[in-house]
């Protein structure tokens, strides 16, 4: 038994690490999660207001990356400023361009902005975050919110995702280097890729795809914690355990709000007679649809599970307490035959018969004894002791 609760203790040992990657600090109650607010209040509406806007960013600070795609040909380029960028428009074997900011500045924003006709709405949203995951239609294009989470070395990375979708260009801004996009990148190299012979929505879909697709393995990391957590609290319950359960449902709480909304967006895409995405593309939409539907069970699934393994926590606990008090009832029975006895010979009388006799010390033991064995036999004929 000793060894087996080492082996589980060793095993939990790298569980916690795996999670304390994954909620991205110490696992303690001290942690405050504080929403970004990037909007100042009151403000007028549109990014031509934003600080900043009229500013460039220093060099180094944005990345801007250009990929240009057609049937049989496939281009990508990085640029150092948005004015190169812009200096280098679409080749005319291209079918579409896909261009992706890391990190988000007003400059950078608006003059996209201004070269591709988004409403500045549109703009003042991917600048602005927290956004709600959502889809908004305008005549000419489409903006997408969603939030990305992933998992990195040491912790649990979740920033918002804009995709703007423009006639032959779509533009992804996120909040930092960084995302889930790189076997998409792959795979539109090659030259048999869908992504070169379907309209650019397909694009469009295997990036909200690869997003939803994501918190599968996330998901997967926190019920193996909590598996062995339960398992640690059957062999040795401790304060920590009922943290670290606190934590996860923190984090399970805010993947929920995180992609709860995603089922709306892509029933929007798939359903909506309104929907820009052609029905070639919406056959894939459904999957997209599907797979968070089955997101959304899973987080729920997995708050249920913190809450019995809390419960189970609470019931372990209980019990050893239970046991503990058994143990100090059966002591405290035991002493109170012989407590009575020693309180009434203990008695400032003068006149106690047995007090005189000198076989009145070992008749005395001899009667606490008796009486301690015969409380024994008692308890164990019960089943009180002895399981």
């Amino acid at each position: 038994m000793k060894e087996k609760k080492l082996n589980i203790q060793n095993h939990l040992s790298g569980a916690m690490s795996s999670i304390g990657r994954l909620v991205a600090f110490p696992l303690t109650l001290t942690r405050n999660i504080k929403p970004k607010v990037t909007r100042k209040l009151a403000s007028s509406p549109g990014i031509e207001y934003a600080k900043g806007v009229d500013t460039p960013p220093e060099d180094n600070t944005i990345g801007l990356t250009a990929i240009d795609l057609g049937t049989s040909d496939y281009n990508s380029t990085t640029f150092a400023t948005v004015s190169d960028l812009l200096a280098s428009p679409k080749p005319e074997w291209a079918n579409y361009r896909w261009i992706n900011v890391d990190g988000l500045h007003p400059y950078v924003i608006n003059e996209l902005r201004k070269a591709f006709g988004f409403h500045t709405l549109v703009a003042e949203d991917v600048l602005h975050v927290p956004q709600r995951p959502k889809l908004e239609q305008y005549p000419d294009h489409s903006l997408i919110v969603l939030n990305m989470a992933r998992l990195e070395e040491e912790s649990l990375v979740n920033e918002q995702v804009s995709i703007i979708v423009a006639g032959d260009t779509i533009i992804t801004f996120q909040e930092r280097v960084g995302d889930v996009w790189d076997p998409i990148r792959k795979r539109i190299q090659k030259p048999d890729s869908r992504a070169r012979s379907n309209s650019i929505w397909y694009l469009a879909y295997a990036m909200i795809d690869a997003i939803v697709d994501n918190v599968y393995p996330i998901l997967e990391n926190y019920g193996e914690v909590l598996n062995q957590l339960e398992e640690q609290a059957m062999v040795d319950p401790n304060p920590s355990i009922q943290q670290h359960i606190y934590l996860i449902k923190r984090e399970l709480y805010s993947l929920r709000r995180a992609f709860w909304p995603v089922r709306e967006l892509s029933s929007k895409l798939c359903f909506d007679e309104a929907s820009p995405v052609d029905e070639k593309v919406r056959v894939y939409l459904r999957d997209v649809h599907d797979h968070s539907l089955q997101i959304i069970e899973l987080i729920e699934s997995s708050r249920e599970m913190c809450n019995s393994l809390q419960d189970f926590y609470i019931s372990v606990v209980s019990n050893r307490m239970n046991e503990v008090m058994k143990a100090l009832t059966i002591m405290a029975s035991l002493f109170m035959p012989i407590t009575f006895f020693a309180g009434i010979y203990g008695m400032n009388f003068e006149h106690i018969p047995e007090l005189g006799w000198q076989y009145s010390y070992p008749v005395f033991w001899g009667l606490c004894i008796a009486t301690t064995v015969i409380l024994l036999w008692y308890f164990k004929k019960k089943g009180w002791i002895g399981k």
